[in-house]
């Protein structure tokens, strides 16, 4: 009804019109490249689950179980990285619109120290506390044996991973989602099942456990260099650009 009110009486610049309604190509051009990184992530996390869990069952049924408990206790990590990097998108997208550079990488420096900081913190509850939470889900003393052991190992990858989300989504914020694209890509495809395979076949089921925490530094490192680059690069060129309208 507000909407109605302020159309209707001409208290507002806006126009409605059927054509913009419609989707133009440039529209579903963006859709698809900030939707498919998501949805892509979605199905190669299945992929992987499903990779992992097949070589789990090779060490028994209570390996399998355990591994499952330990990664719903992991989920709740990955729901405050993906708050902050939500949260941080907007704001680097408008300064990014801006191109106010300096201040974008400010925010991301924030909230890479923010995210870090936060599941370091959780890390280290779950290091503590790992057979307590094992045992809300179980009463087997063999799982929550090999539960303990897995969920301590798989909390180091809580430092790295919130940054690789953060990056993520600030290529997602500046319009440059083949980056995000890749990254995905990369992290799960090209380096988490493969060192995943190559881990367990070399020091068993401790070298798997360990496969996704390597990936994740690893994916840390290059998501920062590459969003490091991308944004000195348009700097540049802003500079470039700025510097050829005054002469």
């Amino acid at each position: 009804m507000s909407i109605t009110y302020f159309l209707s009486h001409n208290k507002t610049i806006l126009k409605p019109h059927m054509k913009y309604l419609l989707p133009t190509k440039e529209i579903l051009k963006e859709i698809y490249w900030v939707g498919i990184p998501a949805s892509l992530e979605t199905f190669l996390t299945s992929v992987a689950f499903i990779v992992n869990n097949n070589l789990a069952v090779s060490y028994g049924e209570l390996t399998v179980a355990s591994m499952g408990i330990s990664q719903k206790i992991m989920s709740l990590g990955s729901y405050v990285y993906q708050g902050f990097a939500a949260g941080t998108q907007p704001i680097m997208g408008y300064n990014y619109g801006s191109k106010n550079f300096s201040r974008m990488l400010d925010v991301l420096k924030a909230g890479v120290f923010v995210v870090t900081g936060t599941e370091i913190a959780l890390m280290l509850v779950y290091g503590i506390f790992a057979p307590q939470f094992i045992g809300i889900f179980t009463d087997s003393s063999e799982v929550i044996e090999i539960g303990t052991k897995v969920l301590r190992t798989l909390m180091f990858i809580l430092p790295f991973v919130g940054t690789v989300s953060m990056c993520r989504m600030a290529f997602q914020a500046i319009g440059k989602p083949q980056y995000a694209f890749s990254i995905t890509l990369v992290r799960q495809l090209f380096l988490y099942v493969p060192l995943l395979i190559l881990f367990n076949n070399i020091f068993s089921f401790g070298g798997m456990l360990w496969a996704q925490p390597v990936t994740e530094f690893i994916m840390m490192i290059s998501s920062l260099a590459l969003l490091y680059h991308v944004i000195k690069t348009e700097e540049r060129k802003q500079l470039h650009y700025t510097a050829n309208q005054q002469t």
